[in-house]
């Protein structure tokens, strides 16, 4: 069952299944980019679970490092650690 809750949002609904299995519907599965065997995440804030993807969660999470400014703090501290590595070596 699918009902839309806004232009880019949907809602699919599954059951429990034996063992807490769930069976991802095919519509979540192409959206995620999924195949069996790759590896989900679940982040859960409150009573609220967000699936995703490692990937994915990886881009958000750097993205996150990144200030309104322009600055991003992950690229800079890559950059201070390659100039360490550069001073260090003999």
């Amino acid at each position: 069952m699918t009902e839309s809750v806004t232009t880019e949002q949907k809602v699919y609904s599954g059951q429990l299944g034996p063992k807490y299995r769930v069976i991802l519907p095919r519509a979540v599965r192409d959206a995620l980019h999924v195949e069996e065997g790759d590896t989900l995440m679940y982040v859960v804030e409150g009573e609220r679970v967000q699936l995703t993807t490692r990937r994915q969660l990886a881009q958000e999470l750097y993205g996150s490092l990144a200030e309104g400014d322009g600055r991003d703090f992950t690229q800079e501290h890559l950059e201070e650690r390659r100039a360490e590595a550069q001073r260090e070596k003999p």
